[in-house]
């Protein structure tokens, strides 16, 4: 009977083993700070688009003011045109 030496098959297999693990950790510490990468990412863009529907809301406020001034003025307009169509014709 021949004797048969695994334990250098072991010893590759152990490395083989390790080196799988060394690939699986890599991956997951990869996939972690992908992860906190996209949440950071959409914390910044939820807090910008915030801010941003703030500043159109500010500037649709002051649009609809000013669309209430031009039509103060276009009545006043009308009035001193009124008046002096009305003057000029007697």
């Amino acid at each position: 009977m021949s004797k048969i030496d695994v334990s250098k098959d072991i010893i590759v297999v152990d490395k083989m083993e390790a080196g799988e693990l060394e690939l699986r950790k890599v991956f997951e510490e990869t996939t972690t700070r992908n992860v906190q990468a996209i949440l950071v990412h959409a914390n910044e863009t939820r807090k910008l688009l915030r801010e941003l529907e703030e500043k159109v809301k500010n500037l649709d406020n002051l649009v609809r003011s000013k669309d209430e001034v031009i039509e103060t003025l276009k009545k006043q307009i009308s009035n001193i045109q009124q008046k002096l169509y009305r003057d000029g014709s007697e």
